[in-house]
């Protein structure tokens, strides 16, 4: 099976496309796109959206502009689940890679994504093992999360056993298209602050596709925040983890309490993956009280049945080059 895996993979490589949406980090975001076009799959384009109050981001970018497989686009949105709707929407690739602006992938990045969605075929969503740069861990922290071994979810019921973070993370466009994008109201500054990855997951088991994670598509994250940052990203991370549950408990209540019950009892006797990396700053009852203030702010908005999203979020048009 391995071997007839390899063969089906060396005879179809499916276009690739990078997307990555950044704002004011004009350093990082030179380092990530250098190593992701000098990674050895060479069958993808990288789109970068733009959404800085200044232009040193696109300063720093403009040398990549001579790349045929580089485009960038300049945005007046805020938002992290707007800027990657933008760019998924100008996408050419029928497999969409996301990273963020403060990741370095590793060379192999792209290969081992084509090759976790040839697994199966009702894979849609991937994600990969977001590791911590060095740093000192008395001043603060750096946000991962790190599995040893592969896990395919194929049911809501699997959810808690796969919470892989945006920063490394592959979809499938047509996945993308069906579900109606991200939700532009969730994630980094966006309305209800965060939760845009696991809202698109969930979304997705629900629809019959697949998630699939894997130790071997990693990224190295240099997002390290002081204990003060910390707890500012606390309480956004489960801020937008409760709007995102009170928005999926109304389109579907069952399946959605059940596996509201599982995390429940993990939230008493445990921790996520991604919470061990915080700190001792990621104290449970911090994380009660904002994922009850998300939960209570995200009933405040409409459900749009149909599209999946919360109702009445608009964007403007964006510019490229």
């Amino acid at each position: 099976m391995i071997n007839t895996k390899i063969e089906m993979f060396s005879q179809k490589r499916p276009l690739v496309t990078v997307i990555i949406s950044t704002r004011n980090r004009p350093t990082d975001i030179g380092n990530s796109v250098e190593r992701l076009l000098s990674n050895k799959y060479n069958r993808f384009e990288l789109i970068v959206v733009d959404q800085s109050d200044k232009n040193d981001t696109r300063d720093a970018l403009t040398k990549f502009k001579r790349n045929s497989r580089f485009r960038y686009i300049k945005s007046n949105n805020k938002g992290v689940a707007i800027g990657r709707n933008q760019a998924i929407g100008e996408a050419h690739g029928e497999i969409i890679a996301i990273t963020d602006d403060d990741c370095i992938v590793a060379n192999d990045w792209l290969e081992n994504i084509v090759l976790a969605f040839s697994k199966h075929s009702r894979i849609g969503v991937i994600f990969g093992n977001v590791i911590p740069a060095s740093f000192d861990p008395t001043k603060g922290f750096i946000p991962g999360y790190v599995r040893d071994t592969a896990y395919l979810a194929t049911t809501i019921n699997d959810k808690h056993r796969v919470e892989g973070l945006s920063a490394c993370m592959g979809i499938r466009k047509d996945l993308w298209q069906k579900l109606s994008g991200f939700d532009e109201a969730l994630g980094a500054g966006c309305p209800m602050k965060s939760g845009e990855e696991t809202d698109f997951t969930i979304r997705a088991l629900l629809a019959g596709f697949f998630v699939y994670e894997t130790p071997h598509i990693r990224v190295v994250h240099h997002g390290f925040r002081c204990w003060e940052e910390g707890r500012v990203l606390i309480s956004r991370y489960w801020f937008g983890t409760g709007a995102t549950f009170s928005k999926l408990i109304r389109l579907r209540p069952l399946p959605v309490a059940r596996h509201s019950l599982i995390l429940a009892f993990r939230w008493a006797f445990g921790l996520s993956g991604v919470a061990k990396t915080m700190g001792s700053a990621s104290q449970r009852w911090v994380r009660l009280v904002w994922f009850l203030k998300g939960f209570a702010k995200g009933f405040h908005y409409s459900v749009d049945h149909e599209t999946g999203h919360f109702r009445d979020f608009q964007r403007p048009v964006c510019k490229s080059f």
